[in-house]
């Protein structure tokens, strides 16, 4: 079935520890590997280091001579164009001199302003709209944040969304399992602070699952402010508020929980999925979504076998055209 969606996949499942997604052969063979599957459509990750060095503007420019040189590159990999960059600005990084920032204090928001623009600027280059960022720290750091939490929060992204249209560029606020933003009234919350036209929502369909939270639904029901889409699947939800543990980027989503789930995200139609993907996409066709749909395993066993699966699931099970 054609429709109005770009389908694309995220890089982030390759790039799983410090050397294994570094050299140029490395990302040539995931391009080619998701081309030949009918991805034409990446979407990258913010990082940090010349260990990471497709997470940077100036190391992509670095590494290929110029932004033209880059897509050059994409063009002979089979890829079309960059959509999309996931940032998440608590995360510290080697460019900013390692500073730790929250987008809860008001402190750090001129800094965090500025460390959006080298993102900005690159997007358009490469044929890319819109900017995924992380909007709060995770929950066990702050606690849950009440509408004066919220309202700073929304303050920051009202700015910086005011930053990102100015480039040619939209902002979607990405909700993970972890997050501050956690509950469906937090969402409700600040969508009600931020403004509809500079700040739009990005769906992440395993992580909205796993907080509780119907995808579908939530789509549905503010169809105008989502910019964009993480398609994914889990077998798991949070039932015992583990994201509330300390250190739960460890303890809860790399096994360290009295559970021990050792992987948390999955490929579409995997056994026991609690994501309904086929009702989630007829929902975004339903509403006339135009945006990315961007695929995810999020650091499964091998990305190569699950970019397949779930090309084969899309073109099979939905009727996706892909091409």
């Amino acid at each position: 079935m054609a429709d109005g969606i770009t389908w694309g996949y995220a890089l982030n499942q390759w790039n799983v520890r410090l050397n294994v997604f570094v050299r140029r052969e490395h990302h040539e063979r995931a391009m080619k590997t998701l081309s030949a599957l009918g991805f034409r459509t990446i979407e990258l990750e913010a990082g940090s280091g010349r260990w990471d060095n497709l997470g940077r503007p100036e190391l992509i420019e670095r590494g290929h001579g110029s932004f033209a040189g880059f897509r050059a590159f994409l063009s002979s990999c089979g890829i079309d164009r960059v959509s999309s960059m996931f940032w998440d600005p608590g995360r510290p990084g080697e460019e900013e001199g390692w500073a730790f920032r929250l987008t809860t204090d008001p402190a750090d928001h001129d800094a965090i302003v500025a460390a959006a623009q080298p993102f900005i600027d690159f997007l358009p280059q490469l044929g890319g709209s819109v900017l995924v960022a992380r909007p709060t720290p995770s929950a066990w750091m702050t606690g849950p944040l009440g509408a004066d939490g919220i309202g700073v929060v929304a303050a920051l992204w009202n700015r910086l969304g005011a930053r990102a249209r100015e480039g040619g560029v939209r902002l979607a606020l990405h909700l993970d399992c972890l997050g501050a933003i956690h509950t469906r009234e937090d969402i409700e919350a600040l969508l009600a602070a931020t403004d509809p036209e500079l700040v739009g929502l990005a769906i992440d369909t395993a992580e909205l699952t796993i907080a509780g939270i119907d995808p579908a639904e939530l789509y549905r029901a503010h169809p105008d402010r989502v910019r964009h889409v993480h398609l994914k699947d889990t077998r798991f939800a949070d039932t015992g508020e583990e994201h509330l543990q300390p250190g739960a980027e460890t303890a809860m989503l790399h096994g360290g929980d009295g559970r021990r789930i050792e992987r948390w995200f999955f490929e579409l139609g995997v056994e026991g999925g609690l994501v309904d993907v086929p009702g989630f996409v007829a929902a975004l066709r339903d509403g006339g979504y135009r945006g990315a749909v961007i695929v995810e395993s999020d650091h499964g066993p091998n990305p190569a076998d699950l970019a397949m699966i779930n090309s084969w699931y899309l073109q099979r099970r939905l009727g996706v055209v892909l091409r």
